[in-house]
């Protein structure tokens, strides 16, 4: 901020200590935000920026090991909040895979702010000379004359402000306190916090409830992940699940006993902002409450996910109407809660879940040894292509039913109307190009090139992938006006496949995970794809037909 002329004016530089501000003109720094970045992608976001211009991660770290004649300033801020499923490894990797790198390259300088826990990691790693730990609840670097400022700012009670900033044990505990006295004014004297656990505990006595109900009542928002926000109509259901209880109540009449702890949002970040959101205010929060659930916590988020597909409507297309929320959320939940191996079996869930949370779970999942089923392993497969694309969940189903067609699956509902549907699959190794043709009767094929393989042309027939008896050269190929007059126009790429109706727009998009080996379409509209793993051929869903 201080190097940002705008922000500069903002401050009274003359009331901070001297060696505490830069000099006028310098550049600002670069900041990154880790908020919900894999570390992969928080590197590359910083490596971009600093226009390393490599293509490998392994080249950008050797291009940080480099001596820079003049040391860059990077800021990563919001490292507690990173990594896609919240709660469980991000911090930890962000700081193995970015932080430390960055920390030890002699051409970065680093400013970031992480957990304690990743601090104290950091530490253990980085020569004491070039490394400065600063924590504000902590000497020497806490400011005891700062949390009776920020008290006496918040509470207009001169003696309750002296007494909440003597006994709290950081910033956070002052603001915590301060809100519990401006939301009940008039409760009862029950002391002052030391620690976030006993802003809770003695705020709920405050309001003359006990702890046990307030946490139960936040726990939704704990749950949810680090910094993340719940949708405000899913806030009482899930807290009433994961209590095991009716809570609708005590939430109904909890208005000042919620008040200190959560933030009010325009929308959800998992959403499409179209109803409130809520989230806690601080995620030392989420993890204090967290800590007290113990080996709870894997019940507790099985019990949500469980709430969430409750409030999905019954039929083949439920997943197709359900919320933002249950889409991204409930692949965290379900991660936590044990049974999201029991949900990949559904490929309609697959199809609509959150690609990039669902591909990170299910990566976790698989790092850890857990079996999926069948076909959530033909997904994973294809989830990087997913995630690539970004396609819409038409395709995703569509490309989702090629992959289990491919290897060996039987799969015929994925909860949306399919682009196509595959008619066969056959493992052909080596083809280089293929071509449609058709018999002297008008069988329709498909030939294959495969050079150097015992038959450099392979025939089979379109409709259902049997090998044609006799020459392949003797199958006639279309000719120009055959072309002109089908159903289908295809557009070919380096791995994808655009397929356009003759008198119309583009129908669908195919896209692979290697370089297609040729395409190909029969008078008749099947459209014919090869790539690495074989041959197959796609009944393409035509408007009308």
């Amino acid at each position: 901020m201080l190097c940002d002329p705008e922000y500069r004016k903002l401050l009274d530089t003359d009331a901070l200590q001297p060696d505490t501000v830069p000099v006028e003109g310098l550049p600002v720094p670069p900041v990154f935000a880790a908020d919900g970045l894999t570390p992969a992608q928080l590197l590359w976001l910083i490596a971009d920026e600093l226009g390393l211009g490599v293509d490998r991660t392994e080249d950008v770290y050797a291009l940080l090991a480099e001596e820079q004649e003049r040391p860059v300033p990077v800021v990563v801020a919001d490292v507690d909040r990173s990594g896609v499923l919240r709660e469980l490894d991000g911090p930890a990797r962000a700081a193995q895979e970015v932080l430390l790198p960055l920390a030890l390259a002699p051409g970065i300088r680093l400013l970031t702010d992480v957990p304690r826990a990743q601090a104290e990691w950091l530490a253990e790693r980085l020569p004491a000379e070039d490394l400065l730990v600063i924590d504000l609840d902590e000497e020497p670097w806490a400011d005891a004359d700062a949390l009776r400022l920020q008290a006496a700012a918040m509470v207009d009670l001169p003696d309750s402000a002296e007494a909440i900033a003597r006994n709290a044990g950081g910033p956070l505990v002052v603001e915590l306190a301060a809100w519990s006295l401006l939301a009940v004014p008039d409760g009862p004297a029950v002391g002052f916090p030391t620690t976030v656990g006993d802003a809770l505990d003695l705020h709920a006595e405050r309001c003359g409830t006990d702890e046990l109900t307030l946490r139960r009542l936040l726990a939704p928002l704990a749950l949810a992940g680090a910094g993340a926000s719940l949708p405000f109509s899913l806030w009482e259901p899930l807290a009433s699940a994961v209590a095991g209880k009716d809570l609708s109540s005590a939430f109904a009449d909890g208005q000042a006993l919620l008040l200190p702890f959560f933030d009010l949002l325009d929308g959800d970040d998992d959403a499409d902002g179209s109803e409130p959101a809520v989230r806690l205010r601080h995620p030392a929060l989420a993890g204090e409450l967290r800590e007290r659930f113990g080996t709870t916590a894997r019940e507790s988020s099985r019990r949500m996910a469980s709430a969430l597909l409750a409030r999905l409507p019954e039929g083949p297309g439920r997943w197709s109407e359900a919320p933002a929320y249950t889409r991204s959320g409930l692949v965290r939940h379900a991660l936590e809660g044990g049974i999201l191996p029991e949900l990949m079996a559904d490929p309609a869930f697959l199809v609509h879940a959150d690609q990039v949370v669902l591909r990170a779970a299910a990566e976790h999942l698989t790092g850890t040894g857990a079996e999926l089923p069948a076909v959530g392993r033909t997904w994973l497969r294809l989830a990087p292509l997913f995630t690539r694309t970004q396609a819409d969940a038409r395709t995703i189903a569509g490309l989702l039913e090629h992959g289990c067609r491919q290897d060996g699956l039987s799969v015929s509902e994925f909860g949306v109307d399919l682009p196509w549907r595959t008619l066969w699959h056959r493992p052909l190794a080596g083809i280089a190009g293929i071509t449609a043709a058709a018999g002297p009767d008008g069988t329709p094929a498909v030939v294959a090139n495969l050079p150097g393989g015992e038959q450099p042309l392979v025939a089979h027939h379109a409709q259902t992938g049997e090998p044609l008896d006799g020459d392949p050269e003797q199958l006639v190929r279309p000719s120009d006006e055959d072309r002109e007059t089908g159903a289908l126009r295809l557009s070919v790429g380096g791995d994808y496949l655009r397929i356009w109706q003759a008198e119309g727009g583009q129908l669908a998009v195919f896209a692979a995970t290697a370089p297609l080996a040729g395409a190909d379409v029969t008078p008749d509209g099947i459209v014919l794809v090869a790539d690495s793993t074989g041959l197959s051929a796609l009944r393409v869903q035509i408007p009308g037909s």
